[in-house]
């Protein structure tokens, strides 16, 4: 069976009717280790969380008694939370170096099932609920780490990112590059007019990291039907435990479930043909624990690490792109200038808040994402969205990947097997500029109706639209298809034997008529203009000028052929002096007179032409007028 085959029959099997239903506990029997887990119910800790998601994070810490800029002892009881860019870096340092400590040793430090500062509930992972350890990949014991850990270096990684915490981020990894990154994303902008930002992004990520991790080639379909279960996991963990246990069939708890286990089946089927082709090295083929362990690392990662961190912070690149903050003179296509945008909006919105962990019954919570904040560094102006200039302060500054806990011993056979870095840090910041680089965004325009706007963290930003300007399309778009600065009713211009069109278009006149109406002789390009596909009308308007009329909803009408079905409307889609005759304005509609002539000399004979519809004319406003034709 193919992977595509295999693919198809798993994830078409969670149909909560038709799908499977069999034992997870059996199915995953030993995929998640054992460990020391973190606990939902310290009431403080609500009540703190409550406060952060009114009052966001930095207001929140700032306004807390024990603050001292540095640490607060927030949120919960049990919690210090390190607030300062060094204190961050040292803690974050710190924790690869605790976790090799052996068992029992007091500095001993463990991981759990958190998220962030977000302490999740065990529903997404009911195959674990009678061992120590039960949630989150990125909480296993140290000796699961280290096994999943060379792995996730291997398909993710690049070389250079381990030997320096301040490493800029290099061009290629081990089964990447940056060119076949936006080649990939070339390929899916490509067939597109419409984005939603919200969703899109994360639909093209999850086929990028599927195709990294296990070679799996996902369909767009197949990555949107990832992103809608990774949505439902996101919202379903970080709830209080009795909520997924109450309430479950409203969120549609063991529908999730059977999709998990079938994500999980069929990595465990791609890991093994990936060892068997070398394109995992790191894993023996026998080794059927490990291969589950693995298995179970990379669903969590797609789904709550690079799956949800690389898309947010395309979403909140573009919306500061989208809504000026990044300047008049700022060019996101500049390569020299689009690293820093990746840079601010990491630091501004940061895509991952916190690295906790525990000492004893205490958590320890390196906010990562605080570190962007602090006014030592970055000025007085750190809470506010300003690009500096200097893409290497930015890299010396960073703490967004974890990237201080590089190593717990750089002397050790396999250093890099205790690291808490992001594995995939260069992988994931040159996807980022990957999509930027493909889409362009300055051939994009937001949608009317969308709102961006700023929001708290850990969104950021509101969810957005943006429609492919006409410019890109080098084809005439029909008027279902463009977002108008604004629609008018037009003089046209007449022509007959004496008078003649002007510079850029035609008299349609034929050679027995005495009169007839100018018309474009060729293709224009459109400026400031969004383009969406009709799927009622796909191709409106043809690259022929001449034919210049489009339906809104039906058929595709055209100036003296077909007409659009009796309930639509027929409208002018283009945006340059497109010159009819007269317009009656009560009804909108267009008369043509024509005054024929027969070839015999007869006496002359006047002929009346009315559209079956209405036509409206559409001209944008004269600033935003393009003269150039393509």
């Amino acid at each position: 069976m193919s992977e595509q085959e295999l693919w198809n029959d798993m994830v078409d099997s969670v149909n909560p009717v038709t799908g499977n239903s069999g034992d997870l506990k059996a199915d995953l029997d030993s995929s998640v280790p054992g460990g020391q887990p973190f606990h939902q119910d310290d009431f403080s800790y609500w009540t703190d969380m409550a406060q952060i998601g009114i009052k966001t994070y930095s207001p929140f810490f700032e306004a807390q008694d024990g603050y001292d800029g540095i640490s607060s002892p927030h949120p919960g009881s049990d919690t210090t939370s390190y607030i300062g860019l060094s204190a961050i870096r040292q803690k974050i340092a710190e924790l690869p170096v605790a976790q090799q400590l052996p068992e029992g040793d007091a500095g001993r430090a463990t991981r759990g099932n958190e998220l962030g500062l977000l302490r999740l509930n065990t529903a997404f992972y009911p195959e674990c609920k009678d061992e120590a350890y039960c949630g989150i990949a990125l909480g296993v014991t140290r000796e699961d780490h280290e096994k999943v850990r060379p792995v996730l270096d291997e398909v993710f990684g690049e070389s250079d990112t381990f030997n320096d915490a301040v490493n800029p981020p290099g061009l290629d990894g081990f089964k990447w590059t940056r060119d076949s990154l936006r080649q990939s994303a070339l390929s899916f902008v490509g067939s597109k007019n419409h984005l939603s930002i919200k969703n899109d992004p994360g639909v093209w990520t999850a086929m990028v990291l599927h195709k990294t991790a296990m070679d799996l080639d996902l369909s767009i379909d197949d990555a949107q039907k990832f992103v809608d279960f990774q949505a439902k996991a996101v919202v379903i963990t970080p709830l209080p435990s009795f909520v997924p246990e109450w309430f479950g069939g409203a969120l549609k708890v063991e529908e999730t479930l059977k999709q998990k286990r079938n994500y999980i089946k069929i990595y465990t089927h791609a890991i093994e043909k990936c060892i068997k082709s070398g394109h995992i090295t790191n894993l023996s083929i026998d080794d059927e624990e490990g291969i589950k362990k693995t298995a179970w690392g990379f669903l969590d990662a797609l789904i709550f690490a690079g799956g949800l961190s690389v898309p947010g912070v395309i979403h909140a690149g573009l919306a500061a792109y989208y809504t000026g903050l990044t300047g008049t003179d700022f060019d996101i296509l500049d390569p020299n200038q689009a690293p820093l945008l990746v840079m601010e909006s990491i630091r501004h919105s940061p895509p991952v808040l916190g690295v906790p962990y525990l000492i004893g019954n205490h958590r320890h919570a390196p906010l990562a994402g605080m570190g962007g904040y602090d006014k030592g560094v970055y000025g007085d102006d750190a809470l506010d969205f300003r690009i500096r200039d200097d893409l290497a302060f930015y890299h010396q500054n960073s703490i967004d990947w974890a990237d201080t806990a590089v190593t717990a011993d750089p002397g050790n056979e396999n250093p890099k097997h205790s690291s808490r870095i992001c594995p995939a840090k260069s992988m994931s910041y040159n996807m980022i500029l990957a999509f930027w680089e493909a889409m362009d965004p300055t051939n994009w325009s937001v949608d009317p109706e969308s709102d961006i706007s700023r929001e708290n963290g850990p969104i950021w930003w509101s969810s957005f639209e943006i429609n492919r300007k006409c410019t890109g399309l080098n084809k005439h778009v029909g008027s279902d298809e463009a977002v108008r600065s604004y629609s008018k009713p037009l003089e046209g211009d007449r022509c007959n034997w004496f008078s003649w069109c002007d510079d850029g278009f035609e008299c349609n006149r034929k050679w027995w008529q005495y009169s007839g109406s100018c018309v474009i002789d060729s293709d224009y390009k459109f400026l400031n203009e969004g383009c969406k596909v009709n799927d009622n009308c796909n191709h409106v308007f043809t690259e022929n000028a001449k034919v210049h009329l489009a339906c809104r909803f039906g058929k595709c009408g055209f100036a003296d052929g077909d007409v659009c079905d009796e309930d639509e409307n027929i409208e002018f889609a283009d945006y340059s002096e497109l010159p009819v005759i007269d317009t009656n304005a009560e009804t909108g509609g267009a008369w043509t007179v024509s005054l024929g002539v027969p070839a015999i000399g007869a006496a002359a004979i006047f002929m009346l032409r009315k559209p079956e519809r209405h036509l409206k004319h559409a001209k944008m406003d004269e600033n935003d007028q393009v003269n150039g034709r393509l």
